[in-house]
């Protein structure tokens, strides 16, 4: 098992990433992308998003994918209008979920996980997710995970 995430990172970096974490066919890759592409700094367009996503996800070496879906934000924290939304990443989460299908990859649906915690789900920053919302996504990945390796 190989962590190669890193913070700030968006789909235009997957392909470095993967390169040098040196996936290989066999490997099973969890992917989590969007948030940082909606960042106001960043705000890659949803189809660059899109045509990235898809360009790693059929060009990588690896077969077997989970796709970790964006949770959102909590918008009554953030910096204001030009920090990210709710409406925003459910854009990035549509293109994702499309890409996914497209390979037949596993989707853990972040968003709907944590919609029972409310803004509990959140840190104090409304952005990253609190100690509560990883004890209840952590093992809906696990699962995903476990699918993924049976499918093969």
């Amino acid at each position: 098992m190989r962590n190669a995430a890193e913070g700030g990172a968006s789909s235009l970096d997957l392909h470095r990433q993967a390169t040098s974490a040196g996936v290989e066919e066999h490997d099973l890759v969890v992917v989590s992308v969007g948030t940082n592409d909606a960042a106001p700094w960043r705000r890659v367009p949803v189809a660059a998003f899109s045509r990235a996503l898809s360009s790693f996800l059929l060009s990588a070496p690896a077969h077997r994918w989970v796709y970790l879906a964006p949770p959102g934000v909590d918008e009554a924290c953030l910096q204001g209008s030009t920090d990210r939304t709710n409406a925003v990443l459910d854009e990035y989460r549509d293109a994702a979920l499309s890409a996914c299908d497209d390979v037949g990859a596993h989707v853990v649906r972040t968003e709907r996980i944590i919609a029972p915690l409310g803004a509990a789900a959140f840190a104090d920053d409304g952005l990253h997710l609190s100690g509560r919302a990883y004890g209840v996504v952590l093992p809906a990945v696990a699962d995903a995970l476990r699918s993924a390796m049976h499918r093969g």
